[in-house]
């Protein structure tokens, strides 16, 4: 009797501690628990098999290896936006070069003509353009286009041409009361393929992210809540900007985004570090990790484009608890990640941060450091963009601006 008491009671402590998942890293970040391995190759088994399907055309649900569109006009195109207050259609572009230059532009679609919208200049000599609402990013449009305000992002011919143009007032990072007239035109343009996050993220890395996780019922239902169809390319920005009648030719190495879901919520996200480079010699990437406590802490994305070959990240080795946890990110910094089976080093110097905030509360701040690289030693530029959650509300400076109609808003 005494035996079987014992045997019970060890069987159940067993149970209990290969349940029970480690601490968390500072209360946020998911370490492996006893389970690990299991848990990876049981989801990577699910994501192959969702790919297969996808391929076959089973209609399953749509990511982590299944596709939202196939065709790619449906997906340039300005898509519908769900009947959630916080439905999203965005867009996204980078560019930098050697001498630097940067541009950051950006219009997230919302319910109600709202764009989040932002556009960051750096001019060498001049200096730093921003939008004079800034770091406030709630613009007014007609809801029907990427655009607000003067500031329009429109595409030409899907996955190789759109056009961004800007016409009004800019103001100076350093003199936030100057008013300077500027005209953006640009064309970006590609012949690089695009990279799907819904299909093409490296297997592993996905799994082991999801791997780190508690699984329960209610975590693979905020997995499903949460996704949203996302897909990068690389290319190249080439235009002027007129600043109070003085032109400057602008030629940029470039990374350009869209995503789209029933919602967006920024409420989710703790914090993300994302590395947009190109170097002297073709290099292009962005490589990252992402902590979204709702799905993944410890998400490692990202890919490479060289030579018209995408590769994604297999492995990413930039633990962010170490980095920057306390709000502020570091300025000189390195890390290296893993594509197709060579180790990258990364070393990051950063230009230049300007910050913005997004959302009716400003639920989550963007430090958008322009930066230079050096990865493997090869020289490079490009965008250092770093997120964090904020609780500190939209100042009242900012919103008393917004049409009176936006008081009687659904904005949750």
């Amino acid at each position: 009797m005494l035996y079987l008491v014992v045997g019970v009671a060890a069987i159940t402590w067993l149970l209990l501690w290969s349940t029970t998942p480690p601490p968390r890293l500072l209360g946020v970040y998911s370490r492996p628990g006893f389970w690990y391995w299991l848990k990876v190759v049981i989801f990577y088994i699910i994501v192959k098999v969702r790919r297969w399907s996808n391929k076959t055309g089973s209609g399953a649900e749509v990511g982590y290896g299944v596709k939202a569109r196939d065709n790619v006009e449906l997906m340039e195109c300005v898509q519908p936006l769900s009947d959630h207050p916080k439905a999203i259609d965005a867009v996204y572009f980078n560019g930098a070069n050697e001498s630097g230059h940067y541009l950051v532009v950006a219009t997230a679609r919302r319910p109600k003509g709202i764009i989040n919208g932002l556009l960051f200049i750096r001019v060498p000599g001049l200096g730093l353009l921003q939008l004079p609402k800034m770091p406030d990013t709630m613009l007014f449009g007609d809801g029907e286009q990427f655009a607000a305000e003067g500031l329009r992002i429109t595409p030409v011919k899907p996955m190789s041409v759109w056009k961004i143009q800007y016409e009004g007032p800019m103001k100076m990072k350093d003199s936030p009361l100057s008013r300077l007239n500027v005209k953006l035109d640009i064309k970006w343009t590609s012949k690089q393929p695009y990279f799907d996050f819904d299909t093409d993220m490296n297997a592993r890395a996905l799994a082991r992210s999801i791997a780190r996780e508690p699984w329960s019922r209610q975590y693979f239902q905020q997995l499903r809540e949460a996704h949203q169809s996302h897909y990068e390319q690389m290319g190249r920005m080439e235009g002027t900007v007129v600043v109070e009648g003085h032109p400057y030719i602008l030629r940029l190495d470039s990374m350009r985004d869209h995503s789209y879901g029933h919602k967006r919520e920024w409420k989710l996200m703790h914090r993300y570090g994302l590395h947009m480079f190109a170097t002297h010699d073709g290099l292009q990437g962005n490589v990252g990790i992402i902590c979204q406590p709702a799905t993944c802490t410890q998400l490692e994305m990202g890919y490479i484009s060289e030579g018209g070959k995408v590769t994604p990240v297999s492995s990413v080795n930039l633990s962010l608890w170490q980095h920057g946890e306390n709000g502020y990110p570091p300025s000189d910094y390195s890390f290296s990640f893993v594509a197709g089976g060579k180790e990258y080093v990364v070393e990051v110097y950063v230009v230049e941060a300007p910050e913005f905030y997004i959302g009716w509360e400003w639920e989550t701040r963007v430090v958008e450091r322009m930066a230079t690289y050096r990865i493997n030693g090869r020289k490079g530029w490009g965008l250092a963009e770093w997120d964090y959650r904020h609780h500190g509300g939209r100042p009242r400076a900012y919103s008393f601006t917004d049409p009176a109609w936006t008081a009687d808003l659904v904005k949750g």
